[in-house]
């Protein structure tokens, strides 16, 4: 009797141990993130249900431990579905019979691949396309002994919202903003991400690589396989790529990259985040490395020729004949040959629908290479290689401002306490490291306006958009065009008398020039949208020149416009404002801006970014 009391003791010891310490395991940050619970939440983010092996597996992570956990071992064969959970519970001695290499559909997808190895792909910002303005973030799976060829031939994983192909940008913004599209994790070899990306769309690529031993990095490549199978609701500015995939990187970094409640996360912030992380208490990045577009490598060694070599590469445009570069000497010929092949290369990938033209170039780039073979016997011209500056580097995104505003209509004059607050990104006078050159992109800016004691709404921008895509060159393709979107609400003090809440929608189209390296100027034509009132109509049409100048430590920008209002209410068209940002800090700045009209405009502002 007292040996079957201890045995049965013992036995319900050794059960209530096991379920303890399947109860901890349950808990732990490696399974939440397998099951993509954030920390403080008992939901899981993924809305697939077929995911899950629990019915209630979503939302309970020890019955899912205990369903997965009783699946492999009823079937055996579901470990090559979920085989970062199968490695993950091995590693925890919690199962014995895990053997990757019998899961043949993952082995045939892995195609010979170590998977020893991840890189974190982040593409800049597109300059066509609105949708695309805030850059894009890449996983390619990594063979830590592969050359840059096999490189390309890597495979890589995805994150995009199902979009039919001709969505225009309009469209997709305001879906992607209010949930309307599905997304999902799609693979493929990552030459074809490079050919879109940094060829197609002439977006620069850069590459980091973490630090994370070949264990860890088999488990992140295996579980974002498990994920090919879920779905997600798409958000522009918080579910989107950064997020989904910061997510899943989270199963190897020692703590989160991005909060649950975040209203705005972006590429750029998950990379400077993951810049900051940690995997096993050493920086999460071990290396990192940029590879320029066609359009960047152009650039690079346009800028590095001289004026005579330039008047040079012009004169082949005009007349593509082998007799245009004989009066140069052979030194001269072949610096100006290797940077119009490199023009060819970016204009040619970018002609898709005009077979003449492409023709045209096709012709004109065997003609130069042809000249090139002509030559001389001589090595390669030198060129020197500058590095843009990463997008980690860029000034933190959220921003705080406090200022004085003055404004005065004739006898009428109001002082008030401005306060502003802005959760992402940056504007066009902020610094420039680490984003793209003269641009703007906020998002849910508030502006806040205390007069007399009483607290007044001023602004509230759900989106600002600007970029002034100057050509570097002059030369055919190379960037040049210029464009705007604004939407929100503002208080116009500048051209009533009573300063009105009303809802805007502003557009602007036209053209960037560079006037040195350190000034441009643009033109263009800007349409306004708004609640009609007694002084100004519903739409507003207006030329206007802007000029943007950097200066040390400093940035300004200058607008002038001549407005038409089309329903002639407007008593004062001539709109004049600029406003300069001095940089007194990594994190600060101090603001000036006036602007006259119908009114006139006054403001002093503090700056505070992180």
């Amino acid at each position: 009797m007292v040996l079957r009391c201890l045995i049965l003791f013992v036995g319900w010891a050794s059960f209530s141990a096991h379920g303890a310490n399947l109860d901890a395991l349950a808990g732990h940050k490696d399974w939440r993130a397998l099951l993509h619970m954030p920390a403080g939440s008992e939901q899981s983010e993924i809305e697939t249900p077929a995911f899950f092996l629990a019915e209630n597996g979503a939302g309970n992570p020890a019955a899912e431990l205990r369903a997965t956990l009783n699946a492999f071992t009823a079937q055996p064969e579901l470990m090559c579905r979920y085989p970062a959970r199968a490695a993950w519970l091995a590693q925890q001695q919690q199962l014995s019979n895990f053997d990757p290499q019998q899961c043949t559909a993952l082995q045939e997808w892995l195609a010979g691949q170590a998977a020893d190895q991840v890189s974190v792909i982040f593409a800049d910002g597109f300059l066509d396309n609105p949708a695309s303005f805030y850059g894009h973030m890449l996983i390619r799976v990594g063979d830590r002994n592969a050359d840059d060829a096999q490189k390309l031939l890597a495979t890589s994983f995805n994150f995009g919202a199902r979009v039919p192909d001709d969505e225009n940008p309009v469209v997709y913004i305001t879906k992607g903003i209010f949930g309307g599209y599905t997304a999902a994790y799609s693979t493929s070899h990552f030459y074809r991400y490079d050919i879109n990306y940094a060829e197609a769309e002439l977006r620069d690529l850069w590459s980091y690589e973490l630090a994370t031993d070949a264990a860890q990095s088999r488990l992140l490549i295996w579980h974002l396989w498990e994920l090919l199978e879920t779905d997600y609701t798409y958000f522009f500015t918080s579910r989107n790529c950064a997020y989904h995939m910061a997510r899943a990187l989270e199963l190897v970094t020692d703590g989160e990259l991005v909060e649950r409640g975040d209203p705005f996360v972006l590429p750029a912030d998950i990379i400077q985040r993951l810049t900051q992380a940690t995997i096993n208490g050493q920086p999460a990045v071990k290396s990192r490395s940029l590879h320029p577009s066609r359009l960047h490598r152009f650039q690079q060694k346009w800028q590095q020729l001289s004026a005579s070599e330039i008047i040079l590469a012009r004169a082949w445009l005009a007349r593509p004949q082998p007799a245009t570069l004989t009066s140069a000497s052979a030194e001269q010929q072949r610096r100006v040959i290797a940077v119009l092949a490199d023009f060819y290369a970016y204009r040619l990938s970018q002609e898709h629908d005009n077979d003449a033209l492409k023709h045209q170039l096709e012709q004109e780039r065997t003609t130069l290479l042809r000249s090139r073979m002509l030559l001389p016997m001589g090595s390669n011209p030198d060129w020197l290689e500058h590095e843009s500056s990463a997008p980690e580097s860029g000034q933190d995104p959220s921003m705080l401002r406090l200022g004085w505003h003055h404004s005065s209509t004739g006898q009428r004059h109001e002082n008030a306490l401005a306060v502003a607050f802005r959760p992402a990104y940056y504007d066009v006078l902020q610094p420039q490291q680490g984003r793209l050159a003269n641009a703007t992109l906020t998002m849910g800016e508030l502006g806040i306006h205390v007069l007399e004691q009483e607290l007044q709404l001023e602004q509230l921008w759900l989106l600002r958009l600007h970029t002034l895509n100057y050509s570097a060159s002059g030369m055919p393709g190379d960037g040049g065009a210029s464009w705007g979107l604004d939407v929100g609400w503002q208080r116009d003090h500048l051209r009533q008398s009573t300063d009105v809440l009303s809802p805007q929608l502003r557009g602007s189209y036209g053209q960037a020039y560079q006037l040195n390296p350190r000034q441009w100027f643009d033109v263009a034509i800007r349409a306004e949208l708004r609640d009609p009132s007694a002084e100004l109509g519903a739409m507003v049409v207006s030329p206007q020149l802007t000029w943007l100048a950097d200066w040390r430590g400093s940035r300004s920008q200058c607008q002038t416009r001549y407005e038409y209002d089309l329903s002639e209410r407007l008593e004062k068209p001539w709109f004049i404002g600029c406003e300069i940002a001095f940089h007194v800090a990594d994190d600060q700045d101090i603001r000036v801006s006036l602007a006259h009209q119908q009114a006139s405009t006054v403001a002093l502002k503090w700056s505070w970014y992180w």
